[in-house]
């Protein structure tokens, strides 16, 4: 083989593997939000994935049809993400590093990869050289392309009254606002009532634009409908979120917080669309507090897989959330709590679902067996079968299994 090919060669072959350029494409996210922690948020890290992947695949499409790296120009994705980082306020400098990360991360798997491949043997050498000569001329002009996209955005976003909201937005949730009565009147929103957060967003947030983020809107009014009757402030925090507020004045009446747990996006409408809701809380401490609340909620039903329509209350998941706030950690603590009990068989999720009802049921057989609907002896064998499979006496960790049996499922990594 010519070893002038041996790069558009390897390429072709490594791309071969539909898998190869999406893990690619995930150790960029991963290190460009390892070494920007200004970047590090959920709605941004979907953003930063599809912008490589799409990255990535113009690449691909290049060298496959031998096109010269300098005529890359970027592409949606990565304008996508170039209008982000206006929106959030975030330096140009910032995405031109964050492009050298994403190359630099590629160029580490491409001589990795290069050097594990047996039908590359003896040109390795030259391979890897080619490989950086030809991606280093094609981010270069991908960056040319991201300064003229982000002036141009930079330009419209300015101009726009979203970006004062959003701005003044992301000032009161980082505690930078002090006259009070001067926000509230330019986001015309009422900080001095009880509020209640919510975030509505879509199942696919790489693909998430134009047509859904008019739909999630769409939703974020529907759902705030069914709330209160005050008009929402909403706000969007990424292409495939909407965080929004409205005014609760319902209190702690338990009619009217059975009302919100009632509320539903109808799937037929919003398809694809979840929503997550924090609890009611006072002032402009109230707004912050909700609005964590909502995306911690909306982290469980992410990790739990809602249906769609799903609305996630955080007063149904706050056990589930702060447990689960760091997932390795939650891992370890079901693995120490269950042992074998935490495998994911038929046999021991059904000892599992009797033990966790026996707990909730005060370790009462009776009970516990009327509510499973078996005989009292059923739970009492059950019990003692899940007991032989647990690392310490029931009684004596029964707080504890509690918990790792609630977020058994959702840390399994499933």
């Amino acid at each position: 083989m010519d070893r002038g090919v041996r790069f558009g060669e390897l390429m072709r072959r490594y791309t071969a593997d539909p898998a190869w350029l999406p893990s690619v494409a995930r150790d960029i996210t991963d290190a460009i939000h390892a070494q920007l922690p200004a970047l590090d948020a959920d709605e941004l890290r979907a953003a930063t994935y599809a912008s490589s992947e799409s990255v990535l695949r113009l690449l691909d499409y290049m060298v496959r049809n031998e096109v010269a790296p300098r005529e890359a120009e970027p592409p949606p994705g990565a304008g996508d993400y170039a209008r982000e980082f206006v929106r959030r306020g975030v330096p140009l400098d910032a995405l031109l590093r964050a492009y050298h990360i994403g190359h630099a991360t590629f160029f580490r798997r491409w001589a990795e990869t290069v050097h594990a491949d047996p039908e590359a043997d003896g040109v390795q050498a030259y391979a890897i050289e080619q490989g950086a000569d030809w991606t280093f001329a094609f981010v270069e002009a991908l960056s040319s392309g991201l300064v003229r996209r982000y002036a141009d955005e930079r330009e419209r976003w300015v101009r726009s009254a979203a970006a004062v909201r959003s701005q003044t937005v992301e000032a009161l949730l980082s505690g930078d606002v002090t006259d009070l009565p001067a926000v509230s009147a330019r986001l015309r929103y009422d900080l001095g009532r009880e509020q209640l957060a919510f975030v509505v967003w879509h199942e696919q947030p790489e693909t998430a634009r134009g047509e859904e983020l008019a739909g999630l809107e769409r939703a974020g009014l529907e759902l705030a409908a069914g709330i209160s009757e005050g008009a929402p402030l909403l706000v969007p925090r990424g292409g495939s979120v909407i965080a929004g507020w409205v005014a609760w004045h319902g209190g702690a009446d338990g009619a009217e917080l059975a009302r919100l747990a009632g509320l539903r996006l109808d799937p037929r409408e919003f398809p694809r669309v979840f929503a997550a809701c924090g609890s009611p809380a006072p002032g402009v401490e109230g707004f912050r507090r909700s609005h964590r609340e909502a995306l911690s909620a909306r982290r469980v039903a992410q990790l739990t897989r809602r249906r769609h329509g799903t609305v996630t209350h955080y007063g149904d998941v706050a056990l589930v959330a702060l447990a689960s706030a760091d997932v390795e950690q939650a891992r370890a603590f079901v693995r120490t709590e269950l042992g074998p009990l935490a495998a994911r068989d038929d046999r021991t999720a059904r000892l599992a679902a009797t033990l966790r009802v026996y707990l909730d049921e005060n370790l009462s057989p009776r009970r516990a067996a009327q509510r499973l609907g078996v005989h009292e002896n059923t739970v009492v064998n059950r019990i003692r079968a899940a007991q032989d499979e647990l690392p310490q006496p029931i009684e004596q960790r029964a707080a504890e299994l509690q918990v790792a049996l609630r977020i058994a499922a959702l840390v399994a990594g499933e």
